[in-house]
């Protein structure tokens, strides 16, 4: 595939996604603040990587688009919830993501924290109220995008992230951090395409490595530009 279908590639799945994600969302004059939060982290811009991933999975194993784009969504809400938290002052204390001011420094650290926990529920309920799929392949969706973001994924690596400040890490370590941190949620991104689409287990298997391979290599290019990137 050239850059340039690449490129269109992209485009089209992440303006698939971002239609979707509106559907979510319906104004209510009580919950403004909360909703701008959300919607100002959410639409911030970014390639849909993640979304592309399920959808493309999805596709190559033969499933309709329709089931994987609530299964998309969710992953973004949830990747979205994890960059809000990790630019507060807790974490890594960081004032601008894509170039804005980071969710905090707009609403305020409570506000942001709010939006936040609200993305990551509202990904399991767009997993779980899931039609085009149906109940039993979304309750498996929810229950592997939950293992991806939990204390055995992706908040399991932030935790040995913070843990590493504190000492060296070996190789070891360093690498299971890198794959519960990045590579567990692309791999809920890989592998809910696969369910959507009604997958074999050995499918799923190939997913996963997959995912295995593109999160270390994702990690590393971002550890890379934290050292030579403006």
């Amino acid at each position: 595939m050239t850059n340039e279908a690449l490129e269109l590639l992209l485009h089209r799945n992440a303006t698939l996604t971002e239609n979707a994600l509106r559907e979510y969302y319906t104004d209510d004059p009580d919950l403004q603040v909360l909703l701008d939060a959300e919607r100002y982290s959410l639409f911030a811009g970014g390639k849909r990587i993640r979304p592309t991933l399920t959808l493309e999975f999805c596709r190559l194993f033969g499933g309709e688009e329709a089931a994987a784009l609530p299964f998309a969504c969710a992953v973004e809400m949830v990747h979205t919830y994890s960059l809000i938290h990790d630019d507060l002052p807790c974490m890594d204390n960081d004032d601008l993501r894509r170039g804005k001011p980071t969710n905090h420094k707009v609403f305020g650290e409570g506000v942001a924290v709010l939006a936040g926990d609200a993305l990551l529920t509202g990904a399991f309920e767009a997993a779980a109220t899931n039609t085009a799929a149906g109940a039993e392949t979304s309750a498996m969706a929810v229950a592997y995008l939950a293992g991806c973001a939990g204390r055995y994924g992706m908040i399991g690596g932030q935790i040995m992230d913070i843990e590493g400040e504190k000492r060296k890490l070996s190789q070891d370590e360093v690498f299971r951090l890198q794959s519960l941190k990045t590579g567990a949620l692309i791999s809920a991104a890989c592998q809910l395409g696969v369910i959507a689409a009604g997958g074999t287990q050995e499918q799923l298997d190939a997913a996963d490595r997959y995912a295995e391979a593109l999160g270390l290599a994702f990690q590393t290019r971002d550890d890379m530009l934290d050292v030579l990137g403006d």
